[in-house]
């Protein structure tokens, strides 16, 4: 008789002729139809669970691993070559590279960057599907678990990023800095960013992540200064603070109060309080806007109203589908770029509404969308350029001195009606409201001045003086001169070759138009050159120093101005030699950005780290991934 291979047969006895099997536990004979042995499986299965279990344990020890050598053996050579090695087979080759190898290391790195870049989450790397394209695409590359990664990123790769970071922020003598807070209610986190700004011995404007500092409980100016000066004690830049950038958030502004530093308020949220300002002041105006948000959100909730729409445009109409733009509260321009939309769509809009019986626009409302949208087309261009990246803060003062004179000149149209009367005084009142005292602050004064598009141009006659005396004040400071020794001292150097790319913006628009006239009319004119009076009691020395800086000074206003499109630091770049009494000045005034919108838009990426893949992350590993992804481009992936 053939021996019992199945260990089923340590729970039966097998009874007669070999067809029947009794029970071990309950005694019960059963009928063995064919001689299989699965109702014997199944009846233990069902009345018998404690011997179940202990039989599936015992055929899974006893069970060996499928073996594929018959099934290779009987391929021919080209059909071997062309078989896709399978998953386990990968699993169970042993010529791995060693975690030492040099190629490894490469790919442990280039797995840990993608985890960061993209915002993948740390247990992608034990997904299926990424493993497997691994074991096909490197077959000798054992992958890693999700710890490895975590501890890669979070401590080694991170340490040596913040070494790097420091040793680029020794060669900065003064800094500018922009912050804002993030949270997210669902991952219960709040973020206090801080962004570093400066501009490099090479004329290249950097902006650096600093930090995204974990913020539990209030948000007291009390706590949120005390994070500030941990943050700049971390990296040693108490002493190299110029000015910090914030929105206008009352415990932000109450914070630099309290950490006694120059402070300005984020131009561009200013300019959209104007805005909101000017549109609230006018009944008529927010009835239209209402109608606007109506139709929009109902295009946005139904997807059978857009089939519809696109079927008009392309259809009825011949003309490229486009659709609706939803305004949005937190986003800047939202309801020029809602209105803007409709008005391109208007016919189709038209046929829509009239066909459906929804909430109609007339004819007069139509036309008044067209003067509202001219009306803020300039502040939306505004907000574009003062939010690009590479904007100077020196064009803040020129570029409100071309939107209030388009304004005015708006005002002044005869077809302006009463109501647009009313609605263009109010933003220019706000604008002078929020922005007259702009010349008098040194932060953006200076700057202007130092940006050789612009110079002297947009300040009074009296104000040239008081600019450059300030100036001048500046240079001529002995914390200035002694900092600037110690910065040469610890400067390091390098043979790295960088390209400086042209700071204007590409997109014109009708502002910039229009201030490139503005500076090119009268430009050869000597309506720069202005003297600044020296004190004569003053050691024969420093009245010396002060006639030379002055000297200096008066070369640079007969400098012919630079083109708008022209790159203001590439000039000071190949004009250091004959000005370098004014560079350190020119490196700290210049590197100020305009606004916070760098800090705002690395906050928005924290939704993409707390995505719900990994909303549970510690606010203490996100502010680290924080810090490694905007920063890995800065280093150039060398770490």
């Amino acid at each position: 008789m053939k021996p019992k291979s199945s260990v089923i047969w340590n729970f039966y006895d097998e009874v007669e002729m070999s067809d029947r099997a009794k029970c071990k536990i309950c005694g019960n004979i059963y009928s063995r139809k064919g001689r299989c042995t699965s109702g014997l499986i199944t009846h233990l299965k069902l009345k018998h669970n404690d011997e179940y279990l202990k039989f599936i344990k015992l055929r899974d020890k006893l069970k060996q691993p499928v073996v594929a050598s018959t099934y290779k053996a009987s391929l021919t050579p080209f059909q071997a070559i062309k078989k896709q090695i399978t998953l386990q087979e990968s699993l169970q080759k042993k010529d791995y590279w060693d975690s030492s190898y040099t190629k490894a290391i490469e790919f442990d790195k280039l797995i840990a960057e993608m985890i960061v870049l993209q915002d993948l989450p740390f247990k992608f790397v034990e997904g299926i599907g990424f493993r497997r394209f691994l074991q096909a695409a490197l077959p000798c590359y054992k992958l890693r678990g999700r710890e490895y990664f975590t501890s890669f990123l979070c401590e080694n790769l991170y340490d040596r990023m913040i070494n790097k970071v420091k040793q680029i922020l020794e060669n900065f003598n003064k800094l500018s800095f922009t912050s804002d807070i993030w949270s997210d209610p669902s991952a219960g986190v709040s973020l206090l960013s801080l962004t570093a700004h400066g501009i490099t011995e090479d004329f290249c404007k950097v902006n650096i992540i600093l930090k995204c500092e974990p913020m539990e409980g209030s948000r007291t100016d009390i706590i949120i200064s005390e994070k500030f000066r941990i943050m700049l004690n971390e990296w040693n830049l108490i002493e190299k603070v110029h000015c910090i950038v914030h929105d206008q958030g009352s415990n932000m502004i109450r914070t630099t109060n309290v950490l006694n530093v120059t402070h300005i308020d984020c131009t561009v949220h200013e300019i959209q309080l104007c805005v909101r300002a000017g549109i609230e002041s006018e009944d008529y105006l927010l009835k239209i806007i209402e109608k606007n948000k109506i139709i929009a959100t109902h295009f946005n909730h139904s997807i059978l109203a857009q089939d519809e729409l696109r079927k008009i445009q392309t259809q009825q109409l011949n003309q490229p589908s486009l659709d609706v733009i939803q305004d949005c509260p937190t986003r800047w321009n939202s309801i020029y770029y809602m209105m803007e939309r409709l008005l391109k769509i208007k016919d189709s809009v038209i046929l829509y509404l009239s066909t459906y019986n929804k909430i109609t626009i007339s004819t007069n409302e139509w036309r008044d969308m067209e003067k509202c949208v001219a009306i803020l087309k300039p502040f939306e261009e505004i907000t574009r350029e003062l939010s690009s990246t590479n904007i100077l803060i020196s064009s803040v003062i020129p570029l409100l001195h071309v939107l209030k004179s388009t304004l005015q000149e708006e005002e002044c149209k005869t077809d302006t009606s009463a109501i647009f009367k009313r609605f263009i005084h109010k933003l220019i009142k706000e604008l002078n409201s929020r922005f007259g005292e702009l010349h008098n602050n040194n932060a953006f004064a200076i700057a202007t001045y130092l940006d050789p598009r612009y110079k002297l141009k947009f300040f009074s006659e009296i104000k040239r003086e008081q600019v450059q005396s300030d100036l001048l004040s500046l240079i001529n400071s002995e914390s200035i001169f002694d900092s600037l020794s110690q910065a040469k001292k610890s400067r390091m150097e390098s043979n790295d070759e960088h390209t400086i790319t042209s700071h204007a913006m590409q997109n014109s628009s009708h502002l910039q138009s229009l201030l490139a006239n503005i500076l090119n009319s009268n430009s050869s004119s000597d309506d720069d050159i202005d003297n600044v009076r020296l004190n004569r009691d003053s050691t024969s020395n420093t009245y010396n120093q002060l006639f030379r800086l002055k000297s200096l000074l008066t070369e640079y206003n007969e400098d012919k101005k630079l083109q708008l499109t022209e790159d203001p630091l590439l000039w000071w770049k190949l004009n250091t030699n004959r000005y370098k009494d004014l560079i350190p000045i020119v490196r700290q005034f210049l590197a100020t950005p305009p606004g916070s919108v760098p800090s705002e838009q690395l906050l928005s990426g924290a939704s993409l780290i707390y995505d719900p893949l990994r909303n549970k992350l510690k606010s203490e590993k996100a502010a680290k991934l924080h810090f490694i992804k905007y920063n890995l481009p800065l280093l150039n992936f060398e770490y």
